[in-house]
């Protein structure tokens, strides 16, 4: 997602009716400047940043859900290599904060 996008989603964390920017000045859905801290906005970005993450591990969850159905014709051990690597998937966000700094790990 570019800096953009995501300035756009934290300011609307920030301000639910924000609308538009122009340069460095915010308005909301009035037309009324909004006055933003940009200490504020900053955190709200880096929330924007962990959503995304999120995202695409909930994607790569969804994509691996077959490997524990009780139906999956994988072998208790396949089975258990897959448990793992969805375990590893469900903390990642322990030790990434964005898509920018995750180390993903291998699917088995």
């Amino acid at each position: 997602m570019d800096i953009i996008t995501k300035k756009t989603l934290a300011l609307k964390k920030l301000h639910p009716n924000y609308i538009s920017s122009l340069g460095d000045r915010h308005y909301n859905t009035d037309g009324e400047e909004l006055a933003i801290n940009q200490s504020n906005l900053d955190s709200k970005i880096a929330e924007v940043d962990l959503d995304e993450l999120r995202a695409v591990r909930n994607h790569k969850l969804t994509e691996s859900d077959w490997t524990q159905m009780a139906d999956s014709s994988l072998t208790d051990s396949v089975k258990a290599e897959w448990v793992t690597y969805r375990t590893a998937l469900k903390d990642i966000t322990d030790s990434a904060t964005s898509l920018d700094d995750v180390v993903w790990p291998e699917k088995p």
